[in-house]
C-alpha cells in the first residue's frame, strides 16, 4: 500500500522530516538531485547536452544540484536562471555559491544550442498562485524545445493537489517526484503534463509520514495477496453463486462480459438471468453459465424471486435497460435481497430517478458510477463533481450507507470513511464499451469468495485495472476490447489465489 499526497500533507511530511526528526534539508536536497541524475542518466546515456532551468526557491536549489553533480560526470550542462523571485530561499543561495565555485555559469537566457534533455527545477510542490510574465514565458519557452523533458518532484505551473494549470506548466515526458506520488499528478491536467512518473525514497520517515494523517492510498502488487484464498478440500459451492441480472432484449453483451468476469475471479457458479431473445447466443458464448430467462413483465419478477433465492452475491444492471419492468426488477431486489449487491450501469440509471429507493434496503451495496452516471444520481454537472469528486463520494457514501466505487480514468473507492482508495493501475485503452461490465462482475467475484464489501470494491478494481494493463501489453491500448481486459485475470490471478 502507499500513500498519494495533496501538497500541505507533502509540506507537512517535509517540515516535520527536517524540524522535528532533524535530518538537513541539504541531505534531502542532495538525495533527490542524485534521484533526477540517475533518471537523466537513463534516458541520455549519450551524454547529450542538458538544461537546467531553475528559480529562486528550493525547486531551483534541487535543479542547481543536478546541474553541479552532472557536470561532475561529464555531462554538458547549462543552467538557465529564470530570476522572476525577488527573496530567493537560503537553500537556493546555498546551492548557487557551489555552483559559482565550481564554475558553473547561471545564464539568464536560454542558450541557442541543441539539447537532449531539460530538467524543470522552476517551481515545486508549493506553488498556489498563477504563473505570469517572465516566469510564465520561460515555462512556454522550455515547452517548444525539442528535447526530453524532465520535471523535479513535479512540473512546474502545475498545481499539486488537483492538477489544474495554473496559467502555464511545464509538459513533462518524465516526473521525479520524491518520497510520495502527489494527488495532482493524476487529475485534470495533471495526468497528461507529468509524463512518467517516477516516486524515489529521498528519505523521509515513516513516522513523518504518519504525522501528516494522509487520506487517500493506493495498492501495489504485493496487495494482491489480500485476493480471495482458495482451499484443497472444496467444490463449487465453496466459492459462491453470482446471480447476473442483466440484458435487455436482444442486447447480450453486459450480461455475458459481467458474467465472464465473474467466472474468471474464481466464482463458483454464475447463473444470468435476462430476456429469453439473448439465451442462445449467451449459452454458445459462456456455456458454463446456468441461465434463467423471462420475455414478460411476471417472468421477469420470477427471474428476481429466483435470484434472491439462489444467490450469495447479486449484480444488477449491466444493459438491464430502464422501463418500467427493470424498475419493478430492482425496487423487488432492494426490498427482499439478503446478499450483497452490486449495482451498476442501468441500475444507477434507474436510482437516479428515485435515488431514495436504496434506502429500502439493509444489505451491503456496491455501487459502481461512472461519472456521467454519478453526476445524475447527486444532480450536479461532472465538471463540478470532477473539482471535488473526494469530498462529494465520501458524502454520498455515509448518507445512503453504499460503498461507491467513482470510475474514471483513476478511479475511487469510498465507504464514507476518512480513508479512501484510489487506484493507480490501468490505462486509456480501458476507454471501451464493457470494461464496466467487466468491472462489476470481478467485484461480484470477490465478494464471493468472501471478502468484505469494502475490500471487494478495492481490490476488484485494482485487479480490473492489473488486467488491463496485461491485455494492453498483448493489443495495444488501441485495439484491446473488454473481453482482453477479462483475459487478463487469469495473468494476474494465477499465481496469487491459493
Amino acid at each position: 500500500m502507499e500513500y498519494i499526497v495533496t501538497k500541505n500533507e507533502m509540506q507537512s511530511i517535509d517540515a516535520y522530516t527536517i524540524e522535528k526528526i532533524g535530518i538537513p534539508q541539504a541531505v534531502l536536497m542532495e538525495r533527490a538531485a542524485l534521484a533526477v541524475v540517475e533518471v537523466v542518466e537513463e534516458i541520455n546515456p549519450n551524454k547529450g547536452r542538458v538544461l537546467v532551468a531553475v528559480e529562486g526557491g528550493n525547486n531551483g536549489g534541487d535543479g542547481l544540484a543536478v546541474a553541479r553533480i552532472l557536470s561532475e560526470k561529464c555531462y554538458p550542462v547549462d543552467v538557465y536562471y529564470v530570476g522572476g523571485i525577488n527573496k530567493t530561499t537560503e537553500m537556493f543561495e546555498c546551492q548557487k555559491t557551489i555552483a559559482n565555485q565550481l564554475g558553473i555559469r547561471l545564464r539568464k537566457n536560454i542558450p541557442n544550442k541543441d539539447f537532449a534533455v531539460v530538467v524543470d527545477g522552476i517551481f515545486g510542490v508549493g506553488l498556489s498562485r498563477e504563473v505570469e510574465g517572465e516566469q510564465k514565458k520561460a515555462i512556454d519557452k522550455l515547452n517548444q524545445i525539442n528535447a526530453v523533458k524532465v520535471a523535479i518532484d513535479v512540473p512546474s505551473g502545475l498545481d499539486a493537489t488537483t492538477g489544474d494549470i495554473l496559467g502555464t506548466a511545464f509538459r513533462a515526458d518524465y516526473t521525479v517526484t520524491f518520497g510520495l506520488k502527489k494527488l495532482g499528478m493524476f487529475f485534470s491536467d495533471g495526468i497528461d503534463y507529468c509524463g512518467k512518473i517516477i516516486c524515489r525514497n529521498i528519505g523521509f520517515p515513516d513516522n513523518a509520514i504518519r504525522q501528516a494523517k494522509p487520506k487517500i492510498y493506493a495498492y501495489e502488487e504485493k496487495d494482491l495477496s489480500r485476493l480471495p484464498k482458495r482451499f484443497n478440500n472444496s467444490n463449487k459451492g465453496s466459492y459462491g453463486r453470482v446471480a447476473v441480472i442483466a440484458g435487455s432484449k436482444n442486447m447480450s453483451g453486459a450480461a455475458y462480459l459481467c458474467s465472464k468476469a465473474a467466472y474468471s475471479t474464481g466464482v463458483g457458479l454464475v447463473k444470468i438471468y435476462t430476456h429469453e431473445s439473448n439465451r442462445t447466443i449467451i449459452q454458445s458464448q459462456l456455456p458454463e453459465a446456468v441461465m434463467m430467462t423471462y420475455n414478460d413483465y411476471e417472468g421477469a419478477l420470477s427471474s428476481v424471486e429466483d435470484a434472491i433465492k439462489w444467490a450469495s452475491v447479486i449484480v444488477v444492471g449491466p444493459g438491464l435497460g430502464v422501463d418500467s419492468t427493470s424498475e419493478r426488477m430492482l425496487y423487488e431486489l432492494l426490498l427482499n435481497s439478503e446478499v450483497p449487491m452490486v449495482l451498476d450501469a442501468d441500475a444507477l440509471n434507474i436510482l437516479s430517478n428515485n435515488l431514495e429507493m436504496i434506502r429500502t434496503t439493509s444489505v451491503p451495496i456496491v455501487m459502481t458510477p461512472h461519472m456521467m452516471e454519478m453526476s445524475r444520481l447527486i444532480g450536479k454537472k461532472v465538471s463540478v463533481l470532477a473539482k471535488d469528486r473526494f469530498k462529494i463520494a465520501t458524502k454520498f457514501s455515509r448518507e445512503y450507507d453504499v460503498t461507491l466505487v467513482l470510475k474514471d480514468a483513476k478511479s475511487i473507492v469510498t465507504d464514507g470513511r476518512e480513508q479512501i482508495y484510489m487506484n493507480l493501475a490501468g490505462n486509456n485503452g480501458m476507454s471501451t464499451g464493457g470494461s464496466g461490465d467487466v468491472l462489476a462482475g470481478i467485484i461480484a467475484g470477490m465478494l464471493a469468495g468472501g471478502l468484505p464489501l469494502f475490500e471487494a470494491a478495492q481490490i476488484g478494481t485494482y485487479v480490473h485495472c492489473l488486467a488491463g494493463d496485461k491485455a494492453a501489453e498483448k493489443k495495444g491500448k488501441y485495439a484491446m476490447l473488454a473481453s482482453d481486459i477479462i483475459d487478463g485475470i487469469s495473468e494476474v490471478m494465477k499465481d496469487e489465489c491459493c
